[in-house]
């Protein structure tokens, strides 16, 4: 894929992803070029004829905007600048994050209003051709006046310093530039502003989980269809005219997508006459999964969606406005970098990864328990062992550990940041968005939501195939009149010896399936023997160790693969 950035179009969530996960190669649309070298010769002749002083141009920074800087200084002043403030610490930022930073930068500068040669478009681009990341400390930004400190480490990049990460080695970036075969870039006037007064650090990170945030909520959704079918739930939670008497748009989606993963169910036959089943209503985690993973859907489109206004947006200060020639010189300052449009839609994102991982961890937990998982015994130890082996079995009881550690954690990482103001520069800024670090924390809790679904995914593969072991289901029939009469007849007799004990008797009510029976839905039973197929985790026959495979199994679902083989039968169109 070739992504072009062009002032009268706007870049959209696959075009940003393939820049940063698949390196697409980026172009500057050369009628965008000839409208940036223009409003450049604008701004400089108004600057210079008319002594104009104008932040960012001709004047300090945050609150040394009253320093006058001479001309002959004003390179030093914007370089200065991205030295000073290249202050970030902790983890370097994965390769894709700062890939679609450099790419949503360049494509916010090319809106035109920022006063910027298109040769700084330019070099950022040929970054990102060329395959030089920079070395970008995750913290350090507040997320308001942009984010200076990553936006800054990458701009160290663009002039010869810092450090970057050239064909697998990491380096400095003189010599980075240098083997891609670069100059470094003299910055002029304002450029040194442009290309760290914006929000484009927070923004990537949303954006990139977003993308991967749709790819695990259709894994929630298959794991629901497969959890309702190997838990003997009915399908009419999930109808379309249900749903259409709420129609939350979340909902109906997610509702159709289990819905329709459902269908000709050999299983949910079996037991579609409630008097087989019994059961009317199953707990919330089935019941209402639709609505609450719909809620997940709501959360992470309106995300988008906000996003990718953001991400085809001029973000920095001053911003250059045509005048009554329609020349872009009118220099209007304000506060177009900051971060809370941002940090709201990052919470969303935030919120919807704890809620569909709550939910996971909930159906993980009924399956380990024997009174609630529908005759699929303790721990979902596999049925054909003896008694002795079955008195020194776990089973599968400690992944539900595993995953209510990593849901904790995942809470525990919830803190709302944008939410706890510190003013900084003075009170200059006094209201700052921090949601840069919230950011940060949803990257690293994404890995942590997959090992969950893939926890959970694990007790399901487990379960069919103990499902399919089985002759019987649980049914809650009615017994006989006389059953009923005789077993309270034998406890009389049996307990009116005295002898120091109670004698208790009941029915194991089950319902005899045939193989036929067992069979789940078509999609359902492709995904079942794909993965079987692949023995990405093997039915637990008796104790092993899991982690490696559970580890397997979240990289699968972390990468998208789980809805790649549904949607070959189902599509899963968001």
């Amino acid at each position: 894929m070739l992504v072009t950035i062009n002032h009268t179009a706007n870049l959209d969530l696959e075009h940003i992803v393939a820049v940063a996960r698949d390196n697409a190669r980026v172009e500057l649309a050369p009628e965008t070029r000839d409208m940036l070298t223009l409003r450049r010769t604008q701004i400089e002749r108004r600057i210079h004829e008319d002594d104009l002083p104008a932040y960012g141009f001709n004047r300090g920074f945050g609150h040394n905007v009253d320093l006058s800087v001479k001309p002959e200084l004003l390179s030093e002043l914007q370089e200065n600048l991205i030295k000073s403030h290249a202050v970030g610490v902790g983890e370097a930022a994965d390769k894709a994050t700062v890939r679609a930073a450099m790419l949503l930068r360049a494509n916010s500068l090319a809106r035109g209003f920022s006063g910027v040669r298109p040769e700084l478009v330019e070099h950022l681009i040929s970054l990102l051709n060329a395959g030089v990341t920079p070395v970008v400390p995750q913290l350090g930004s507040v997320g308001a006046s942009g984010d200076l400190a990553p936006l800054s480490h990458i701009a160290l990049v663009l002039i010869g310093l810092g450090r970057a990460e050239f064909q697998g080695k990491v380096m400095d970036g003189a010599t980075a530039l240098q083997q891609a075969g670069m100059e470094p870039i003299r910055l002029e006037m304002k450029e040194g502003l442009a290309l760290n007064n914006g929000v484009q650090f927070m923004t990537s990170i949303g954006l990139l989980a977003c993308h991967a945030l749709k790819d695990l909520l259709r894994t929630a959704a298959i794991n629901s269809a497969l959890v309702a079918q190997v838990m003997l739930a009915p399908d009419t939670y999930y109808r379309p005219d249900f749903h259409a008497v709420r129609p939350h748009p979340g909902a109906q989606r997610v509702a159709d997508w289990i819905w329709r993963l459902m269908q000709n169910s050999p299983i949910r036959e079996a037991h579609r006459d409630v008097k087989t089943d019994g059961q009317l209503q199953d707990p919330y985690n089935i019941r209402c999964a639709a609505q609450v993973l719909g809620s997940c859907h709501d959360l992470i489109s309106q995300a988008e969606a906000a996003l990718i206004i953001e991400a085809n947006s001029a973000t920095d200060n001053p911003i250059l406005l045509p005048d009554a020639n329609n020349e872009c010189i009118d220099v209007v300052s304000g506060g177009h970098f900051h971060g809370m449009p941002v940090a709201v839609q990052v919470y969303n994102l935030y919120q919807a990864l704890s809620i569909m991982t709550t939910l996971a961890h909930q159906r993980s937990a009924r399956f380990v328990d024997p009174f609630r998982n529908k005759g699929l015994g303790r721990d979902l130890k596999w049925p054909g062992m003896n008694a002795d082996d079955a008195s020194i079995s776990s089973g599968m009881m400690m992944l539900e550990y595993t995953s209510a550690s990593l849901v904790n954690d995942i809470w525990g990482h919830a803190t709302p940041s944008h939410l706890f103001n510190i003013p900084t520069n003075s009170g200059q800024e006094d209201h700052v968005s921090m949601g840069t670090t919230l950011a940060v924390r949803l990257a690293m809790a994404l890995p942590k939501a997959a090992h969950v679904l893939a926890i959970e995914l694990a007790y399901i593969l487990q379960a069919v195939a103990i499902r399919k072991s089985l002759n019987t289901i649980p049914t809650e029939a009615e017994l006989p009149e006389w059953v009923t009469h005789e077993l309270d007849q034998l406890k009389q007799r049996m307990n009116g010896e005295g002898r120091g004990m109670v004698f208790s008797a009941s029915v194991v009510r089950e319902h005899p399936v045939s193989d036929s029976d067992k069979l789940l839905s078509p999609v359902s039973e492709h995904l079942f023997a794909d993965l079987t197929r692949r023995k990405v985790f093997p039915t637990v026959t008796r104790d092993r160790c899991m982690a490696d495979q559970i580890t397997a199994l979240a990289a699968l679902v972390e990468t998208g693969e789980i809805p790649s083989l549904a949607n070959a039968t189902v599509p899963l169109s968001w």
